[in-house]
Protein backbone atom coordinates (compact mmCIF):
# COMPACT_ATOMS: atom_id res chain seq x y z
CA UNK A 1 0.00 0.00 0.00
CA UNK A 2 1.53 3.50 -0.95
CA UNK A 3 1.79 6.02 1.27
CA UNK A 4 -1.11 8.38 -0.15
CA UNK A 5 -3.24 5.08 0.26
CA UNK A 6 -2.68 4.34 4.10
CA UNK A 7 -3.06 7.91 4.57
CA UNK A 8 -6.42 7.44 3.36
CA UNK A 9 -7.30 4.72 5.20
CA UNK A 10 -6.06 5.91 8.42
CA UNK A 11 -8.15 8.88 8.00
CA UNK A 12 -11.43 7.00 6.99
CA UNK A 13 -10.67 4.90 10.13
CA UNK A 14 -10.40 7.74 12.09
CA UNK A 15 -13.57 8.99 11.27
CA UNK A 16 -15.62 5.52 11.86
CA UNK A 17 -13.62 5.56 15.32
CA UNK A 18 -15.35 8.99 15.90
CA UNK A 19 -18.82 8.52 14.66
CA UNK A 20 -18.78 5.15 16.19
CA UNK A 21 -18.05 7.18 19.64
CA UNK A 22 -20.30 9.74 18.85
CA UNK A 23 -23.25 7.53 18.29
CA UNK A 24 -22.67 6.10 21.59
CA UNK A 25 -22.68 8.90 23.62
CA UNK A 26 -26.03 9.57 21.24
CA UNK A 27 -27.24 5.95 22.57
CA UNK A 28 -26.49 6.58 26.26
CA UNK A 29 -27.92 9.96 26.18
CA UNK A 30 -31.29 8.59 24.66
CA UNK A 31 -32.06 5.44 26.58
CA UNK A 32 -30.65 6.54 29.90
CA UNK A 33 -33.73 8.21 31.69
CA UNK A 34 -33.03 11.50 33.38
CA UNK A 35 -32.26 11.93 36.61
CA UNK A 36 -32.81 13.92 39.54
CA UNK A 37 -29.52 15.59 40.90
CA UNK A 38 -32.02 15.95 44.17
CA UNK A 39 -34.75 13.45 44.15
CA UNK A 40 -37.48 13.56 47.02
CA UNK A 41 -38.81 10.03 47.62
CA UNK A 42 -42.41 9.60 48.56
CA UNK A 43 -46.14 11.29 47.33
CA UNK A 44 -46.01 14.51 49.65
CA UNK A 45 -48.55 17.33 48.02
CA UNK A 46 -47.08 20.28 48.36
CA UNK A 47 -49.78 22.00 51.21
CA UNK A 48 -51.69 24.65 49.86
CA UNK A 49 -51.50 28.77 51.12
CA UNK A 50 -52.26 31.75 50.80
CA UNK A 51 -50.10 34.82 49.95
CA UNK A 52 -50.07 38.30 48.55
CA UNK A 53 -48.45 38.59 44.92
CA UNK A 54 -46.33 41.47 43.50
CA UNK A 55 -49.95 42.96 41.97
CA UNK A 56 -51.46 43.00 45.53
CA UNK A 57 -53.85 40.19 45.14
CA UNK A 58 -54.25 37.35 47.01
CA UNK A 59 -52.64 34.09 45.78
CA UNK A 60 -53.46 30.09 46.36
CA UNK A 61 -50.96 27.91 45.40
CA UNK A 62 -54.26 25.54 44.44
CA UNK A 63 -54.73 28.30 41.54
CA UNK A 64 -52.17 26.71 39.39
CA UNK A 65 -52.95 23.27 39.69
CA UNK A 66 -51.99 21.56 37.06
CA UNK A 67 -48.78 23.13 36.57
CA UNK A 68 -45.40 21.95 37.61
CA UNK A 69 -44.15 24.34 40.34
CA UNK A 70 -40.86 25.54 41.69
CA UNK A 71 -40.89 27.24 44.87
CA UNK A 72 -38.54 29.06 46.85
CA UNK A 73 -38.33 31.26 49.92
CA UNK A 74 -35.49 33.87 49.73
CA UNK A 75 -35.14 38.03 49.67
CA UNK A 76 -34.93 41.10 47.48
CA UNK A 77 -31.79 42.19 49.54
CA UNK A 78 -30.24 38.64 49.40
CA UNK A 79 -26.72 39.36 48.37
CA UNK A 80 -25.70 35.98 47.06
CA UNK A 81 -27.97 32.63 46.24
CA UNK A 82 -31.43 34.61 45.63
CA UNK A 83 -30.10 36.11 42.33
CA UNK A 84 -28.61 33.01 41.31
CA UNK A 85 -32.00 31.33 41.87
CA UNK A 86 -34.14 34.31 40.02
CA UNK A 87 -31.53 34.17 37.21
CA UNK A 88 -32.48 30.67 36.25
CA UNK A 89 -36.09 31.22 36.45
CA UNK A 90 -35.54 33.85 33.94
CA UNK A 91 -32.99 31.37 31.63
CA UNK A 92 -36.29 29.20 32.20
CA UNK A 93 -38.93 31.07 31.03
CA UNK A 94 -37.14 31.76 27.78
CA UNK A 95 -35.38 28.56 27.53
CA UNK A 96 -38.89 26.44 27.78
CA UNK A 97 -40.91 29.08 25.62
CA UNK A 98 -44.67 27.90 24.95
CA UNK A 99 -43.88 25.39 27.69
CA UNK A 100 -43.07 27.90 30.37
CA UNK A 101 -47.04 28.21 30.57
CA UNK A 102 -47.48 24.95 32.24
CA UNK A 103 -44.68 25.78 35.11
CA UNK A 104 -45.50 28.32 38.37
CA UNK A 105 -42.13 29.60 39.15
CA UNK A 106 -42.67 31.21 43.01
CA UNK A 107 -40.79 33.12 44.92
CA UNK A 108 -41.86 33.55 48.31
CA UNK A 109 -39.51 36.46 50.97
CA UNK A 110 -38.56 35.81 54.28
CA UNK A 111 -37.97 39.50 55.25
CA UNK A 112 -41.81 40.58 55.25
CA UNK A 113 -40.72 43.87 56.99
CA UNK A 114 -38.90 45.56 53.72
CA UNK A 115 -40.08 43.30 50.73
CA UNK A 116 -43.91 44.38 50.49
CA UNK A 117 -45.96 44.53 47.15
CA UNK A 118 -44.10 47.39 45.35
CA UNK A 119 -40.31 45.64 46.35
CA UNK A 120 -41.55 42.40 45.01
CA UNK A 121 -42.84 43.83 42.04
CA UNK A 122 -39.70 45.87 41.18
CA UNK A 123 -37.09 42.92 41.87
CA UNK A 124 -38.91 40.06 39.81
CA UNK A 125 -39.72 42.60 37.23
CA UNK A 126 -35.68 42.38 36.24
CA UNK A 127 -35.55 38.64 35.89
CA UNK A 128 -38.92 37.78 34.37
CA UNK A 129 -42.39 39.29 34.99
CA UNK A 130 -43.61 35.93 35.23
CA UNK A 131 -41.85 34.85 38.00
CA UNK A 132 -45.23 34.94 40.87
CA UNK A 133 -43.41 36.66 43.66
CA UNK A 134 -45.22 36.72 47.34
CA UNK A 135 -45.15 38.36 50.50
CA UNK A 136 -47.48 38.38 53.40
CA UNK A 137 -47.66 39.97 57.38
CA UNK A 138 -44.54 38.30 59.46
CA UNK A 139 -47.06 35.90 60.97
CA UNK A 140 -48.74 34.65 57.19
CA UNK A 141 -44.93 34.24 56.13
CA UNK A 142 -44.02 32.27 59.57
CA UNK A 143 -47.09 29.96 59.05
CA UNK A 144 -46.48 29.18 55.38
CA UNK A 145 -42.60 28.46 56.26
CA UNK A 146 -43.77 26.45 58.87
CA UNK A 147 -45.57 24.40 56.40
CA UNK A 148 -43.07 23.83 54.45
CA UNK A 149 -40.46 23.01 57.09
CA UNK A 150 -38.38 26.29 55.68
CA UNK A 151 -35.70 27.74 58.29
CA UNK A 152 -35.00 31.29 58.41
CA UNK A 153 -33.26 34.06 60.61
CA UNK A 154 -33.05 37.22 60.37
CA UNK A 155 -29.99 38.57 61.99
CA UNK A 156 -29.49 41.94 63.96
CA UNK A 157 -29.37 44.97 61.74
CA UNK A 158 -25.76 47.09 61.59
CA UNK A 159 -25.62 50.89 62.65
CA UNK A 160 -27.42 52.09 59.45
CA UNK A 161 -30.61 49.68 60.14
CA UNK A 162 -29.03 47.10 57.19
CA UNK A 163 -29.19 43.39 57.84
CA UNK A 164 -29.17 39.92 56.59
CA UNK A 165 -31.71 37.14 56.71
CA UNK A 166 -30.11 33.36 56.69
CA UNK A 167 -32.48 31.17 55.41
CA UNK A 168 -33.55 27.84 53.56
CA UNK A 169 -32.04 28.10 50.13
CA UNK A 170 -32.80 24.80 47.90
CA UNK A 171 -35.35 25.45 45.04
CA UNK A 172 -38.21 22.66 45.60
CA UNK A 173 -39.70 21.47 42.52
CA UNK A 174 -43.35 19.54 41.93
CA UNK A 175 -45.39 18.09 39.11
CA UNK A 176 -48.66 19.20 37.65
CA UNK A 177 -50.39 17.39 40.81
CA UNK A 178 -47.88 19.07 43.26
CA UNK A 179 -46.44 16.33 44.32
CA UNK A 180 -42.58 17.40 45.48
CA UNK A 181 -40.29 15.51 43.30
CA UNK A 182 -36.88 17.00 43.24
CA UNK A 183 -34.51 19.73 44.72
CA UNK A 184 -32.70 22.32 42.69
CA UNK A 185 -29.42 24.12 44.68
CA UNK A 186 -28.41 27.90 43.60
CA UNK A 187 -25.40 26.56 42.20
CA UNK A 188 -26.71 24.00 40.27
CA UNK A 189 -26.17 24.20 36.29
CA UNK A 190 -28.93 25.97 34.52
CA UNK A 191 -28.92 22.40 32.16
CA UNK A 192 -29.85 20.52 35.66
CA UNK A 193 -32.64 23.10 36.45
CA UNK A 194 -34.47 22.89 32.61
CA UNK A 195 -33.65 19.03 32.41
CA UNK A 196 -35.62 18.90 35.94
CA UNK A 197 -38.63 21.01 34.74
CA UNK A 198 -38.91 19.04 31.47
CA UNK A 199 -39.12 16.07 33.93
CA UNK A 200 -41.64 17.20 35.99
CA UNK A 201 -43.71 18.08 33.05
CA UNK A 202 -43.62 14.68 31.98
CA UNK A 203 -45.25 13.57 35.31
CA UNK A 204 -49.00 12.31 34.58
Amino acid sequence: MNRSRLLLFMGVAALAVAAGAAAAVLSRQVLEPYKPAIEIPGERVLPDFTLTDQNGNPFKLSSVKGKAVLIYFGYTHCPDVCPLVMTKYGQLVKALGNRANDVALIFITVDPERDNVEAMKKYVAYYSDRIIALTGSPEEIDAVARLYNVYYKKYPPDEKGNYLVDHYALVLGADRKHILRLAFTPDMPFEEYQKGVEWLLTKP
